[in-house]
């Protein structure tokens, strides 16, 4: 079903899943029309975009299925994913697309796949940088801020919720999951120092130093809540200055809350900083957000800045085995110097360094 390396050709995937579809309670003679691929719409599960006819109803649909070939991550579960979602949508409060179907067959697709009802509104684009142009960065200073702290809200909700009380246990045993009784800082520099076991073919000593410094450094045990995992304002749908969606599940867990916001704001900076750009001056610096974030919870946040440090070695892991795939693929020579081309183990020194939120 590939129609190159790591890809699936798109003719086959609108057959098979127009088969599979006509199989579904109510939509024995849907079809499958216009179905797309957005171009940079992640690093890892492939997202389709999906025009359902059946008779006269027309609906849009989103398809995530997992990668046709070896992904960045080892551990795809594509149904934690799913089930995430639902439960959230079962639960209210934290705006998510509705999963319509779930299928685990492989042989559908080749992997696991979930599909969902599409939202409308728009996602602000990582590639390229929101903070270099493009439809968020033209709103107006005030609709800019608005998105934003309703993004963080959103964050607030999610992190409301108890994994026992609320139905999320199932997130304990998740590929990103841990115990209920955990120590997210610990157990989150173990998993992803496993993780670069895994996926690096050499030593890479900035970021294994930076993970024995973060180690040395980190914060007291608190109790993992529900744990989105890619926290960013390029994984938002937002309509009229509101979020109408939180997307991508694939690092769906549990975690110190703080993980989160810091990540938000990590993703943030490293758009603008790895890029030599200028941030988008009306969002709110991230200080602001911290204390918005702390007055909707209730409670202060003041490990951040460790999460802050932790969020840049656990972005410069993933963006080295996304180098480690190119190399797979025959786009980078075998010997190439992996770490003088990740723009993210660059910025680990002046992270390191600081001493609150840049």
């Amino acid at each position: 079903m590939s129609a190159r390396p790591g890809r699936r050709d798109l003719a086959a995937v609108r057959e098979a899943l127009g088969a599979w579809l006509r199989t579904r309670p109510g939509y024995a003679n849907a079809n499958i029309g216009e179905i797309a691929r957005p171009e940079g719409a992640g690093l890892s599960n492939e997202t389709y975009l999906l025009e359902v006819r059946s008779g006269a109803r027309n609906e849009a649909m989103v398809m995530q299925v997992g990668p046709a070939a070896n992904g960045l991550f080892r551990d795809y579960d594509l149904g934690v994913m799913a089930r995430v979602q639902s439960r959230l949508g079962e639960v209210g409060g934290v705006p998510v697309a509705k999963v319509r179907w779930y299928e685990d067959d492989s042989t559908v697709l080749g992997s696991p796949f979930y599909v969902m009802e599409r939202v409308a509104g728009r996602v602000p684009t990582d590639n390229p940088s929101y903070h270099a142009g493009g439809w968020f960065g033209e709103l107006p200073a005030a609709a800019q801020a608005e998105s934003w702290y309703s993004g963080i809200a959103a964050l607030v909700a999610l992190h409301r919720l108890d994994a026992q009380a609320d139905g999320f246990q199932f997130l304990v045993d998740a590929p990103w999951g841990m115990a209920l009784d955990a120590d997210p800082a610990a157990t989150r520099i173990a998993q992803w120092r496993e993780f670069l076991r895994w996926g690096a073919r050499r030593p890479l000593p900035p970021i294994e130093d930076a993970l024995d410094e973060l180690e040395r450094t980190r914060p007291p045990a608190t109790r993992p809540r529900v744990h989105w995992g890619d926290a960013k304002i390029s994984n938002c749908v937002l309509a009229d200055n509101q979020v109408r969606a939180l997307l991508d599940w694939e690092l769906c867990g549990l975690s110190d809350p703080q993980e989160d916001l810091a990540f938000w704001l990590l993703l943030d900076w490293a758009q603008w900083r790895s890029l030599g750009l200028t941030r988008l001056p009306h969002l709110p610096s991230p200080q602001a957000t911290v204390v918005y974030y702390a007055a909707l919870a209730g409670q202060p946040q003041p490990h951040v800045a460790w999460w802050f440090k932790f969020g840049l070695a656990r972005l410069a892991i993933m963006y080295h085995r996304f180098l480690e795939r190119r190399i797979d693929a025959g786009r980078l020579a075998p010997d190439a110097d992996v770490i003088a081309l990740n723009p993210m183990i660059a910025l680990l020194p002046e992270a390191l360094s600081l001493e609150g939120l840049p």
